[in-house]
């Protein structure tokens, strides 16, 4: 087994027990599902906040130098062009 094989493996045994244990759920399930998109249970609702608050905290909150901003994704096309998108 390659180390490719061996780390997607891994990643389909981690999913397989998310999706188990209630963390994650295929998008859009009950309708057929959606390809590529997850949506949260109640512990993946759980920690995906932790992770937020504990990156925000880090990231912002504990520097001098750094403001907070919540920007809408969507946007006009010249400012993804802008930022190299």
């Amino acid at each position: 087994m390659s180390k490719n094989d061996e780390k997607n493996a891994g990643l389909e045994n981690i999913v397989s027990l998310a999706k188990r244990r209630g963390f994650i759920y295929p998008g859009s399930d009950v309708y057929g599902g959606l390809s590529g998109t997850w949506d949260y249970g109640p512990l993946g609702v759980a920690l995906k906040r932790n992770v937020m608050q504990l990156w925000w905290k880090m990231f912002v909150d504990d520097r001098d130098d750094m403001y907070g901003v919540d920007a809408a994704i969507l946007m006009n096309k010249k400012v993804w062009e802008a930022s190299g998108h």
